[in-house]
């Protein structure tokens, strides 16, 4: 198709447009521009923003032409959101304009919307061209969608309305001008001026992505250098949380919605979880490590419903010149093994694990958690954060290893013990926890609650290692025989 030549100097008036279009939609805009511009010939200028010189303002030059415009056409596909970006800037600002315009325009504005099947709300009342390539039409081929383009004729809705902007360019044009300004062939043959115009965009969004699937558990934080510098370490209240993708990332915390949120009303809901201190402590310490050279990778989280473990990693970290800076999480879920073998013998492992991890954390002189440690620990704060960790572990491995219930181990261990066991446990496992958590939320008043966590911590070892230390033995004798007899 020959393009028109556009010829303003011979004319008082010409008809001006004003291509509005999402970066994303480049190419969209062209081929709109281009059939405009052919279809009204040297009767319009039709401006696209790709198109200005270089030196000019770029704001200022947006701003007059658009008061110049008498037709503002909108790119109207997913990507046009008008109250964001340079779209809905000036989708608004020509708006004002039509508002304010004098009664004795010669023209009265329009908005032309350029959209696939059917045009967005802010949009639905202004004539425009319906461009319908649908997903079921984008699984042609481009030789099947340029056969069917061949049947095009006048009365398509885009040829129709094409016209009508025709005569209506015309009618305004003699009017201003003075003499009537003839169609060339190229103007004249609208069908074929639609049928490219259709192609160019179907040969496009042929390139496009059909979908994204994206179901990995991934969250981006967005917050400002100067609110965490304000924070010490911690993360600000109005930092904001953002689901990514399709993984439901905020499940993991009992949370049933994917919506933005901010980290305070993210503390506010998971507030009752056994688990909600460990999840704080990860991400923030993820996402404060990265000021560092070294991010911290290692954090480990459990979810509200204790069935799946999660290791947090950072993937980016970016910041804007403006101070905005945005952290994009992944919660890696930590691959489950599949038991194999002889049943008892993998009951008889997993609970000598447990038992075993039990004693490490707690019950040996050299214990991490011992008595003597915590009343020996320098930061008391960190002392509790490493051991709710880890407690939360436990938990989480009773229940993975399906030990977590009294009767799988009884035919393992005696039922008085087991009994024991649980009877001294479970009222020490709450008044520890309880301490744990008032430690962490005292701050620099944490010192008052070590004397009563030592104290916990010492009837913990007097009342569980015997019990504990019998129940290894008992399990290691009948795992001994049971090798030996299969």
């Amino acid at each position: 198709m020959a393009s028109a030549t556009v010829v303003k100097t011979e004319l008082k008036r010409v008809f001006q447009l004003f291509i509005s279009y999402a970066r994303e939609d480049a190419k969209i805009a062209i081929a709109v521009s281009n059939a405009l511009q052919t279809a009204l010939g040297p009767s319009a200028e039709v401006f696209i923003d790709s198109g200005l010189p270089y030196g000019l303002n770029f704001e200022d030059e947006i701003r007059k032409r658009l008061d110049e415009t008498d037709a503002l056409v909108v790119i109207d596909s997913e990507t046009l959101k008008p109250p964001f970006g340079w779209t809905g800037t000036e989708l608004g600002r020509f708006m004002h304009a039509m508002e304010n315009d004098p009664a004795n325009r010669d023209f009265k504005r329009r908005i032309i919307p350029v959209y696939g099947e059917k045009p967005s709300d802010v949009l639905a009342r202004h004539e425009g061209i319906k461009v319908g390539i649908s997903r079921g039409t984008l699984s042609a081929t481009p030789q099947e969608y340029e056969a069917g383009l061949q049947d095009l004729a006048w009365n398509h809705p885009s040829v129709v309305f094409l016209r009508a902007l025709q005569i209506d360019v015309d009618h305004l044009l003699k009017a201003a001008n003075g003499v009537e300004i003839p169609h060339s062939p190229d103007q004249r043959d609208l069908p074929e001026v639609v049928r490219q115009m259709q192609l160019a965009i179907f040969n496009y969004l042929k390139t496009t992505p059909e979908s994204t699937l994206k179901p990995q558990k991934q969250i981006t934080i967005r917050t400002s250098e100067a609110a965490l510098n304000a924070n010490d370490g911690e993360l600000p209240d109005d930092a904001l949380l953002i689901p990514v993708g399709s993984g439901m990332p905020m499940s993991i915390f009992g949370i049933d919605n994917s919506v933005e949120m901010d980290w305070g009303e993210f503390k506010r809901q998971t507030q009752r979880s056994d688990f909600r201190n460990s999840w704080v402590d990860a991400i923030t310490g993820v996402v404060t490590s990265s000021k560092e050279l070294e991010v911290d990778n290692s954090q480990v989280i459990i979810s509200n419903d204790e069935t799946h473990t999660y290791r947090v990693i950072l993937t980016t970290g970016t910041k804007y010149y403006d101070g905005v800076r945005e952290y994009n999480l992944y919660f890696v879920e930590y691959l489950r093994r599949r038991d194999l073998g002889d049943r008892e013998t993998t009951l008889l492992l997993k609970g000598l694990n447990l038992f075993c991890c039990f004693r490490f954390m707690f019950l040996e002189e050299n214990s991490e958690f011992s008595s003597l440690n915590c009343a020996i620990a320098r930061k008391l704060t960190d002392f509790a954060r490493e051991m709710e960790r880890e407690l939360n572990l436990v938990n989480r491995d009773a229940q993975e290893l399906g030990v977590s219930k009294a009767s799988v181990l009884v035919p393992y261990v005696e039922k008085s013990r087991i009994l024991a066991m649980i009877a001294a446990w479970r009222p020490l496992e709450i008044r520890i926890r309880g301490l744990l958590s008032q430690i962490r939320n005292a701050g620099a008043d944490a010192e008052q609650f070590r004397a009563p966590l030592v104290a916990a911590l010492s009837e913990l070892e007097t009342s569980l290692h015997p019990l504990n230390a019998a129940a290894i033995t008992e399990m290691a004798e009948k795992l001994k025989r049971h090798i030996a007899a299969a």
